[in-house]
């Protein structure tokens, strides 16, 4: 997989592109943040903003799934333009994506099915991603089956367990830079309370509900970022390992 790290941070214009997909993956994060924050009454969220979230992120759904065959033709990160809009018209990328919304709608709008959801969106997620890969090929919709005789039940399960590393460590790439983010103030913090322990406490009491939802905002961002990025390494990874297979 660190090859395909490397393919999305080097080469020309990296730097920039990555900086418009993180502004993007931002704009989704700071969304499902505020979604969470319902979950946790913190937050009132309506109807209708669920509704314009959902909305968003069909939009970033279909965003993505073009990005990534993108990404998986060319073997670096691309330029975000209206191709990655475009390229999922064609009938394999537009079932592809068509599969994602029911499991998006059932995760924000029916929470106590979303462990249903997650565990059916991984069980696809090797079929769909590789009728993507063939079809980066040739961007061909006849193409789009081609690597399915050169997986087996064993390749199967290892990129399913690729998948969920991926997952953890995205999580864990969050909590760590969250944490990093909150100690980093409360050292100052301190310095600037001269280690006062009554003083920080009362400070960190009376900002506590403002805490909680600046942390969740802070997750909510990077853990869409890691996400995304390690979609797109594990993407990476099984065309290659289709090749090796060649």
């Amino acid at each position: 997989m660190i090859e395909g790290l490397k393919k999305l941070y080097t080469g020309e214009k990296a730097f920039s592109r990555q900086l418009m997909l993180f502004s993007i993956c931002g704009i989704i994060g700071l969304f499902n943040a505020l979604v969470s924050l319902d979950k946790l009454a913190l937050a009132e969220v309506t109807l209708l903003q669920k509704c314009a979230f959902l909305f968003l992120w069909v939009i970033f759904a279909w965003f993505l799934t073009g990005y990534e065959t993108l990404f998986l033709h060319e073997r670096y990160i691309p330029e975000i333009d209206m191709r990655s809009l475009k390229i999922v018209l064609s009938k394999t990328l537009f079932f592809v994506f068509w599969i994602s919304i029911p499991l998006g709608i059932v995760a924000m709008f029916f929470p106590k099915y979303t462990s249903v959801a997650f565990f059916v969106e991984i069980c696809l997620s090797v079929p769909l991603t590789m009728l993507q890969a063939g079809f980066s090929y040739n961007f061909q919709d006849s193409d789009a089956g081609m690597l399915f005789p050169k997986f087996g039940i064993k390749e199967y399960f290892i990129l399913i367990f690729k998948r969920l590393w991926v997952i953890i460590l995205s999580y864990v790439s969050t909590y760590i830079l969250v944490f990093m983010i909150f100690f980093a103030v409360g050292f100052v913090v301190a310095l600037l309370y001269r280690g006062d322990v009554n003083s920080i406490s009362l400070l960190i009491s009376s900002w506590q509900t403002a805490i909680a939802k600046l942390s969740n905002f802070i997750a909510g961002i990077s853990l869409m970022y890691f996400l995304t990025i390690g979609t797109l390494v594990w993407d990476y990874e099984l065309i290659k390992t289709y090749e090796r297979e060649v």
